[in-house]
């Protein structure tokens, strides 16, 4: 294995790590998260920007940000207690487009490339939006693979755009198991050339991957959802992921760093997981929802998408917080995006060890946090919900 001059220390230790489990009969399950870094045992595509990039402002707040304090549980908070807590490695904030806190804990910066973990699947919803508005999906309630018809192979068949998005789709997937499964998988096939592991497609399209439950009854989070939207995405627009990302998305909201996505052997992308970008580039993706897909002076998504994938008012059927099993809170789930239960309208972007871009259109608001969160299960932090809400109301 061959590993760039740039990967560091810790890195080399995680390779090991990493190849270690991948030979080890309980794979992942035994790997420590913070090891868990498949970028330095696969590749990633570079995604490019704008020639003419629109760079964010700075301004001050009108309130201090040194004297913002918040309540959970009873406790009374300051922003820097919150970041200890949280294990916080970046923090931006961002009101009326202008930058108004900004924290990067040594030795990250604000250059650093952050994984984006699940945070990968709102774009993609973009990116099925922006397909729909250019009329290259008819409907988000066509079948999948009426543009992908390999899909029609396991308990894919059948399934809509919508389903999957709000996963719903009903495949028999054990996620906190088969999404690691597929991860060393993929590890295999590409260190061994495909003489054994798999490819992301051959995961996708595996026959033993069955019907759990009928599509559209019931919400079960699964991973490889993403990927069959990817799969049949790339169908509809004609292109790979990776060139429709750059082109649709990255370009066009005009951030001015590059990001990179991970791919397996055969160059197809990871669209569950797995985009890596800086906290700025994920602050202009939150503030073109922030404004209703409108970024740049140009509707980069359409308003009708971005109201239907992040609030129960675009889509009643949306999966209100009461219904996801295993999760408590605010956080209700739409077209892979988190709506939040209130009157607020707010929603989140959301990746697992407290990755977030907090959403809050009323306020003009917009939070992103990057964390290496691995002792706290899930990445869903109601604490942060509440945290950045209190935040909003102060920089009123």
């Amino acid at each position: 294995m061959r590993l760039s001059p740039s990967i560091s220390f810790n890195n080399v230790i995680a390779a090991a790590a990493l190849a270690a489990a991948v030979a080890a009969p309980v794979g992942a399950q035994t790997l420590p998260p913070q090891l868990f870094l498949p970028e330095v045992l696969l590749p990633r595509d570079q995604i490019g920007t704008s020639s003419t990039p629109q760079l964010l402002p700075t301004a001050s707040p009108k309130a201090p940000i040194a004297n913002f304090r918040y309540e959970y549980g009873g406790v009374s908070k300051s922003l820097t207690q919150f970041q200890q807590d949280g294990k916080v490695r970046a923090l931006l904030v961002l009101k009326d487009g202008k930058i108004v806190y900004e924290y990067n804990k040594f030795p990250y910066g604000k250059s650093s490339l952050h994984q984006s973990w699940s945070i990968s699947k709102q774009m993609l919803s973009t990116l099925v939006g922006i397909a729909l508005d250019e009329c290259a999906i008819r409907s988000v309630d066509d079948r999948m693979d009426a543009y992908a018809p390999e899909l029609a192979i396991n308990g894919f068949a059948g399934v809509t755009f919508k389903q999957a998005l709000q996963m719903s789709s009903g495949i028999k997937y054990n996620e906190e198991v088969d999404r690691f499964n597929l991860f060393f998988d993929v590890i295999n096939d590409y260190y061994s050339v495909g003489a054994s592991g798999f490819t992301l497609r051959e995961k996708t399209l595996d026959p033993a991957m069955t019907r759990a439950y009928a599509p559209g009854s019931k919400f079960e989070y699964a991973s490889i959802n993403s990927q069959a939207i990817a799969m049949a995405l790339e169908k509809a627009v004609g292109v790979p992921y990776q060139q429709y990302f750059e082109q649709k998305l990255w370009k066009a909201i005009g951030t001015e760093d590059k990001a990179k996505m991970l791919t397996d052997r055969t160059k197809t992308a990871f669209t569950f997981c797995c985009n890596y970008a800086t906290t700025r580039s994920y602050a202009l993706f939150g503030l073109l929802y922030a404004q209703g897909g409108r970024l740049n002076g140009r509707q980069i998504v359409s308003q009708d998408w971005v109201t239907k994938a992040t609030t129960y008012r675009g889509d009643p059927s949306n999966w209100r917080a009461v219904a996801l099993p295993g999760l408590t809170g605010v956080f209700g789930f739409g077209y892979h995006w988190w709506p939040m239960d209130g009157d607020r309208g707010d929603f989140s972007a959301l990746g697992v060890y407290g990755q977030s871009i907090h959403i809050l259109p009323k306020d003009n608001t917009v939070i992103v946090r990057v964390s290496g969160d691995f002792d706290v299960p899930g990445a869903h932090s109601e604490e942060a919900a509440a945290m950045g809400r209190a935040l909003a109301n102060y920089l009123r």
